[in-house]
């Protein structure tokens, strides 16, 4: 039997999970293709900054803003340019409240991403494999599952570009 939704998004890390509350918040239906077994299946890795002008415009059109900022720090967002003796060539101060680059855990945003979403919309345990022109410009998609999307999304930073 084979699935049918508007958009098909390739990758359930953080751009992905973005992609998909926003398209899903505006009535579109997108569904999610994670290849992890689970969201608990691997380590998530560290923090993200999270910067005013481009992740927080991302979270703030997913509706989550709020609940990015309580779990968001203000940390970690001073820098300073010293040379190997310590002088000082450059210093940017910033106050300690100041949520323009935010520090975030990886899996603290992830698993915000994914509560969002309703229930199904991802497919764990779905990686892609090939993809396949089909009728009216949609794609077969070489998945586990037969899915014919009308569009796909491909957010694997480096795979995307050698699959689709």
């Amino acid at each position: 039997m084979t699935e049918s939704h508007e958009i098909a998004i390739v990758g359930g890390g953080i751009g992905g999970l973005t992609l998909a509350r926003i398209l899903q918040q505006n009535g579109l239906d997108p569904v999610v293709f994670e290849r992890d077994a689970s969201r608990y299946a691997r380590d998530q890795g560290g923090t993200l900054d999270i910067h005013a002008d481009s992740g927080q415009v991302a979270i703030k059109a997913a509706g989550l803003e709020e609940k990015f900022h309580a779990l968001a720090r203000p940390e970690g967002q001073q820098m300073r340019i010293v040379d190997k003796t310590g002088h000082c060539f450059w210093e940017e101060s910033v106050a300690e409240d100041n949520f323009d680059r935010p520090e975030i855990d990886r899996k603290q945003l992830r698993d915000l991403l994914i509560d969002s979403l309703e229930p199904d919309r991802i497919r764990w345990d779905h990686r892609l494999v090939s993809t396949q022109p089909a009728a009216k410009g949609s794609h077969s998609c070489g998945l586990p599952t037969r899915f014919l999307p009308e569009y796909l999304a491909g957010t694997l930073w480096y795979e995307s570009t050698r699959l689709l």
